[in-house]
């Protein structure tokens, strides 16, 4: 099957993360009286990527980018646009994206980006999803035009919070362009966006306030809803499932944002049950677990709520959802057990995830569930192209064997920003130098 002469989407993805990351089942969990197996299992978490002194959201950018034009063999002159979605912001006003050419441009020549345009996006953790959105559009308007999109964030939550074994840091860069090698995008996607309180960072902290169990219901709220507006979207385009089949039936590959790879088990349930009903399938598994419940069952909100959460964690012990979910959504989770939460990129974490596995076959369809708190999120689909095994590997699994351990000291100094040098001194990397007496940050290559 040939690809139309417009045919946009992600041609190839560069990850990049810190080479330190703290173990959550060893001094951590000891530290903080958690029980490793609620760590592993119940959270999903097995190690948290740690930024270094020298590190900060714009340097993972910056070595994402340069991995990514390394791979591909572009030049700065190749490439027309560099988005970047971020909740770390390194300045209140400078697009990231300027430090982040500022960088490379130490290794390519000074001006040699000087004709690429860069914006900084904000939306939480669905903001380069809205980047990608943008890209794409403009890489279709015209033959050669190529772009990027960037990824980059840093998790930190306070010691000893309820968030803290969530964390983690990284970037993915992707590059986006006309017939990609990897993922071809559909036209069609679906929204939902309210005002909410779940998750937000006032101006001046440095740690995120969270409030975990409404930030957990605003996520599901959002993935439904957002998801019932692309299933009016996409039926009757790319999307025909036939009588007695369910939209995510069509989808070989369901991605999702992945906070901890526990939270995504949660949506799949959550949307699962809201697709499933009506089926034939559905039948069995109320045999098993009884019917859904009903608002007017319980005196109010909070009780039908409650009712409803535990009736999808029984959901999620079927046969029917483990089978599904097994297939469609847990291979996408591998990278983010080893990494933890990278905010802005942990949905195309995912999506590299399914790609270093050798799970992404040609012709097979993906469906992407993003989500930001706030709250916004967005669905939309691609299909994996044919052009798939001409994207080499790039080594995920043996970088992450290849890092360093933190001690629980080490870990909560660079936390807390009271180590006055590096844990491993900068080398073949971009680093942040320091701040001068105007606060305006100095980054390098160090050889």
């Amino acid at each position: 099957m040939s690809q139309p002469p417009n045919d946009v989407g992600i041609d190839d993805v560069a990850v990049h993360f810190p080479r330190l990351y703290l173990s959550t089942t060893g001094q951590f969990a000891a530290a903080r009286g958690l029980e490793p197996a609620k760590l592993v299992r119940g959270i999903g978490v097995e190690q948290m990527a740690v930024p270094d002194r020298h590190e900060d959201a714009a340097t993972m950018a910056a070595s994402a980018l340069l991995e990514l034009m390394q791979r591909n063999r572009l030049g700065p002159g190749d490439i027309g646009r560099i988005y970047i979605g971020t909740e770390s912001s390194v300045d209140e006003a400078k697009a990231m994206g300027t430090y982040v050419i500022g960088m490379l441009e130490r290794i390519y020549g000074r001006g040699s980006f000087s004709e690429c345009s860069t914006v900084e996006l904000k939306s939480a953790c669905i903001a380069a999803s809205y980047a990608l959105e943008n890209v794409s559009l403009w890489a279709g308007n015209k033959e050669g035009n190529i772009g990027v999109v960037i990824a980059t964030d840093i998790a930190r939550y306070s010691l000893n919070s309820p968030g803290e074994y969530t964390q983690g840091a990284g970037a993915v860069a992707l590059l986006v362009k006309r017939q990609p090698r990897m993922i071809s995008l559909d036209q069609e996607a679906g929204f939902f966006t309210r005002d909410e309180n779940d998750f937000f960072r006032p101006l001046g902290m440095k740690t995120a306030v969270v409030n975990g169990k409404h930030s957990n219901q605003c996520y599901l709220d959002a993935v439904e809803g957002a998801f019932a507006s692309y299933c009016r979207s996409a039926r009757g385009g790319p999307i025909c499932p036939p009588h007695g089949s369910a939209v995510t039936d069509a989808f070989d590959h369901i991605l999702m944002h992945i906070p901890y790879p526990r939270m995504v088990e949660y949506a799949a349930a959550s949307l699962f049950c809201q697709e499933w009903q009506g089926l034939d399938r559905w039948n069995s598994v109320e045999a098993q677990i009884g019917p859904l419940p009903r608002p007017g069952d319980f005196p109010g909100p909070a009780e039908y709520q409650e009712a409803s959460s535990q009736y999808q964690r029984r959901f999620a012990r079927t046969p029917e959802f483990i089978r599904a979910f097994s297939a469609k959504v847990e291979p996408s989770t591998l990278l983010s057990r080893r990494i933890g939460n990278i905010y802005t990129g942990s949905l195309y974490l995912g999506l590299a995830s399914l790609a270093e596995s050798g799970h992404l076959l040609a012709g097979q369809r993906c469906a992407f569930l993003s989500y930001g708190s706030g709250c916004s999120a967005m669905v939309f689909s691609g299909r994996v192209s044919r052009q798939i095994g001409d994207v080499p590997l790039r080594g995920l699994l043996k970088r992450l064997q290849e890092r360093s351990e933190l001690s629980l000291t080490d870990y909560e100094l660079l936390h807390e920003g009271a180590r006055s040098e590096s844990a491993i001194p900068p080398s073949g990397e971009f680093a942040l130098l320091g701040e001068d007496e105007q606060g305006y940050r100095h980054y390098d290559w160090v050889k």
